[in-house]
């Protein structure tokens, strides 16, 4: 999956970077898509540019994890697959931002079902459920952009 390096460099990070796989084999990671011109999994970077990550011929959506689990999604069809973070800012004293969890999902269905791996990073663990697109209950999130996230179902 990764090379040892990119495995301690994920732990060290302490945070969860996502994975794409193509049906030609190519493999987009995370740390190529940010703002910055970080281009290993270190540090917090600031932002990934998940929708600008080619969706066609995508295959496959890992979740690499700082505790060095991996969960993994696959699908034959393309245009299926998303990945979000959820959490939010505090303002005042000792406020700034934070991450409740970073979600990858892929959609199973016309009606928007999916299955999801999530890192929860209170629980610093690696979950795994089945959700809905259209009202995601986890976390309360609600409604997914399709558009966003490169979704056709």
């Amino acid at each position: 999956m990764v090379s040892p390096i990119i495995a301690a460099m994920i732990m060290r990070s302490g945070r969860s970077w996502w994975q794409a796989r193509y049906s030609s084999g190519k493999i987009l990671s995370e740390w190529d898509t940010l703002t910055e011109t970080l281009r290993f999994p270190l540090g917090a970077g600031r932002s990934s540019r998940w929708e600008e990550a080619p969706k066609s011929g995508m295959v496959g959506l890992r979740l690499l994890c700082p505790n060095g689990m991996c969960g993994e999604l696959g699908s034959p069809w393309e245009y299926k697959f998303f990945q979000l973070k959820s959490g939010g800012l505090m303002v005042g004293e000792g406020g700034g931002r934070y991450i409740d969890a970073h979600i990858i999902g892929m959609v199973e269905d016309t009606e928007g079902n999916c299955r999801c791996r999530a890192w929860d990073y209170r629980a610093k663990e690696l979950l795994d459920f089945r959700d809905n697109v259209f009202a995601m209950k986890y976390l309360n999130i609600g409604r997914l952009s399709l558009e966003v996230q490169g979704i056709r179902i």
